[in-house]
């Protein structure tokens, strides 16, 4: 497998379309033309990502944050950045981001963060806007049933919710008569041909349907392939930037506390509320997610836990009856390579994992 191949892949599954307006996600530097060779997963690029990728012998690093978020109008020759990414190109190392699509993605940051801390019934919240999903329906020889069925699953199509390579196929009789010029796979010139064939149907992303039909037409037998995409009205599938859900049982806030304390292994913990606070209604947002408060206000819930937090959101948010918790940017948002890696486990690529953070704490 291709670097451009697996990057067609990921971005099959987890859509650059779909990531905030701040971000940038998706290619940093390459894509180099390359056999993929063991892919190096992690939070943040730097100067140590970049040797480790090295000594790994990977010719791709994925990280969450992108190299390149703001916007810079030099690189200085002693300049940390620039020494790293005069390494990425010297050994044609392509470097890509995941960030915002796989926060709001079902199944990504968010969804994990918040069964890790055991949360249950959990649903999305702040929409973040919704994604034109398409039906595709693919006619076919019963004898190329699978290999149709398998170029769907390799593309991404068929994903419903967590559910994978779902498609529908009923049989039925295709009819076809060939004319001057053609060379029928099946079939004689000017005599009308009868042929057992399946209708597969499937659904994908509408930023994928283009890509869906040019893998189907090189693997279809027909010269004419009979396909038809169109929009669907229902269901209609939203991103959200956050989560929320509940806790199997109501406990105190300092009780919560102590179980993050464990889970997420951050030593100490800055938080609003009374100790003996009764909670069991908890929102997520991993990363940084304090600008959300305003919105998750309005969702009924007991305690909002997430990254960045200023002195002034803990006084907004005890003037309106909610808790944050702050659990640090990084502490949200390290479990990355089990997230990510999770997406692709049936690509057989070879993945290894850095854990790094350049924020200490004592």
């Amino acid at each position: 497998m291709t670097i451009k191949d697996f990057i067609s892949i990921i971005e099959s599954r987890i859509p650059n379309s779909i990531q905030e307006s701040f971000d940038n996600s998706g290619i940093q530097i390459g894509p180099f033309n390359q056999e993929l060779r063991n892919p190096l997963l992690t939070l943040d690029v730097s100067e140590e990502v970049v040797e480790n990728a090295l000594e790994l012998n990977s010719n791709m690093i994925i990280s969450h944050h992108p190299l390149f978020f703001n916007s810079f109008k030099s690189l200085i020759i002693d300049n940390t950045k620039t020494k790293m990414i005069q390494q990425i190109f010297k050994y044609g190392i392509t470097l890509y981001a995941c960030h915002t699509p796989i926060d709001k993605i079902e199944g990504g940051m968010n969804d994990y963060f918040s069964q890790l801390i055991g949360l249950e019934n959990l649903e999305g919240i702040i929409d973040s806007g919704k994604r034109e999903i398409y039906k595709v329906q693919v006619f076919v020889p019963e004898t190329h049933k699978e290999i149709i069925i398998d170029k769907i699953a390799e593309v991404g199509g068929g994903w419903i919710g967590n559910y994978s390579e779902c498609t529908f196929s009923s049989s039925g009789i295709g009819t076809f008569k060939p004319h001057e010029g053609t060379n029928p796979y099946i079939g004689k010139y000017n005599e009308r041909e009868y042929v057992n064939e399946v209708k597969i149907e499937t659904v994908i992303p509408e930023e994928q349907v283009d890509m869906l039909i040019r893998e189907i037409e090189k693997v279809h037998p027909y010269e004419e392939v009979a396909m038809e995409a169109f929009p669907l009205d229902r269901p209609v599938f939203h991103h959200f930037l956050c989560r929320k859900g509940e806790l199997s049982d109501s406990i105190t806030l300092v009780e919560l506390i102590q179980k993050l304390k464990i889970k997420s292994q951050q030593k100490s913990i800055r938080y609003n509320g009374k100790d003996n606070k009764i909670v069991k209604r908890v929102a997520v947002c991993t990363g940084s997610g304090a600008s959300l408060l305003k919105d998750v206000l309005n969702e009924d819930v007991d305690v909002f836990i997430t990254g960045d937090v200023g002195y002034h959101d803990f006084q907004f948010a005890e003037e309106n009856g909610v808790s944050i918790i702050e659990i640090t940017h990084n502490n949200t948002e390290k479990y990355f390579p089990f997230v990510f890696k999770d997406f692709f486990k049936d690509t057989n690529a070879e993945f290894h994992s850095h854990s790094f953070s350049f924020l200490k704490e004592v």
